[in-house]
């Protein structure tokens, strides 16, 4: 285990998960001083039957819901929070609860922010020192969470804001809430929730409250992704599926952002393309260069969330690293015909992987090494492991 002389690790998040955790919303919002929280989701959740299956577990509560505003639409910006802003206003409410995924996690931190300090802009509380404290806050994911949502991060308008302060006071997790959704949504949260704890945890500084939080996001998204995929029916698995997912965020937010993960989204903003399929299609090819090419190398203990403690301990010490390295490699051949196999197929110019990598490296602020992101996307792009494997 891997101690460092100093570290630190913060999160503030309570997880509720399981049968009835929606009834516990009350109790929640009463234990924060809370009575009357506005409910911020989007349509998809309305058409799924979500937000019915949300009141329904109000009945009898004595809480009273002051508005339901459903018209998340698929980014945060500053006008949507302006009309969120007065209408949490005008109905008089004390707290905030988001349904969904990233957008309306956003939403609601940003919102957080203005009624907690009493304004209508964003703009000086880059820092959040300067802020009130803030209203409390409930995430509730939908199928289409990625794990970004229960970070320290809101992006509102393509600009991110990042405190602790940010993190929600509670994650409630209902399988209720976890309806049907494209197979290829799925596969991207997984890819970014693995992506966002792997990298985490093969950092030099990582330290070990961090990586268990991380080993039990992987292994979580990991065994129970493929029963998630095949069928909505699989409740249990994907309740799993999405506490791994949840975790996630916590996991991001306790370590430096990976050069995977930058080059994720930095795709995303370029091309459109989920930033958890990009940044899962490069993880593979991320940690075989880190493996082959940098001292600080591929943590060997990465292997273990991901084929459990008996097959682990039946793996050479000096073979552990190479192994999740392959098993990542496999995961991505695994999902053939949900997600594309390589970049390539994404039908991404290949003149745009220059420009992706120089955004990756100047989103690190100079802490990936030079030339690192292009050869990494490069391999990625034609779907070309290191070893053995030669660029055209």
């Amino acid at each position: 285990m891997h101690i460092p002389d100093y570290f630190e690790f913060y999160n503030k998040t309570k997880i509720n998960s399981g049968k009835g955790a929606l009834e516990n919303i009350p109790y929640e919002l009463e234990s924060m001083n809370a009575v009357k929280p506005l409910v911020i989701t989007d349509k998809k959740s309305v058409k799924n039957g979500m937000v019915k299956a949300f009141i329904k577990s109000f009945y009898n509560s004595g809480v009273t819901i002051g508005a339901v505003y459903d018209e998340v639409p698929g980014y945060a910006s500053t006008a949507l929070l302006q009309n969120l802003s007065k209408l949490f206003r005008d109905r008089g409410c004390d707290s905030i609860i988001a349904i969904g995924g990233d957008s309306a996690a956003s939403a609601a931190k940003g919102l957080n922010i203005l009624v907690s300090n009493k304004t209508d802009s964003l703009l000086m509380f880059e820092d959040m020192t300067k802020s009130a404290p803030l209203k409390p806050f409930i995430f509730i994911p939908s199928s289409e969470a990625r794990g970004t949502e229960t970070s320290n991060e809101a992006v509102i308008d393509s600009r991110i804001y990042k405190s602790d302060d940010l993190f929600p006071d509670l994650v409630l997790i209902d399988k209720r809430m976890l309806k049907w959704t494209e197979k290829s949504n799925t596969a991207s949260s997984a890819m970014l929730a693995l992506t966002q704890a792997i990298e985490a945890c093969t950092f030099s500084e990582s330290n070990p409250v961090n990586d268990a939080f991380a080993y039990a996001s992987i292994e979580l998204v990991y065994e129970n992704l493929s029963k998630a995929l095949k069928c909505h029916c699989n409740k249990k698995e994907k309740s799993g599926f999405m506490n791994g997912v949840a975790i996630s965020g916590i996991v991001y937010s306790n370590a430096p952002e990976g050069l995977a993960r930058a080059i994720g989204f930095e795709m995303e903003k370029m091309t459109g393309h989920p930033a958890g399929l990009c940044a899962g299609l490069v993880l593979p090819y991320s940690l075989d260069y880190k493996f082959r090419f940098e001292k600080t190398g591929v943590r060997g203990e990465l292997l273990l969330p991901l084929v459990g403690i008996e097959n682990y301990c039946a793996i050479h010490e000096s073979e552990r690293a190479e192994k999740s390295v392959e098993l990542l490699y496999l995961l991505i051949d695994n999902l053939e015909g949900v997600i594309p196999g390589r970049i390539k197929d994404m039908n991404i110019p290949m003149y745009m992987i220059k420009k992706i990598a120089e955004a990756a490296e100047k989103r690190g602020g100079g802490k990936f090494g030079k030339g690192a992101a292009l050869k990494i996307l490069e391999h990625a792009y034609e779907g070309i492991p290191f070893k053995g494997g030669k660029l055209k």
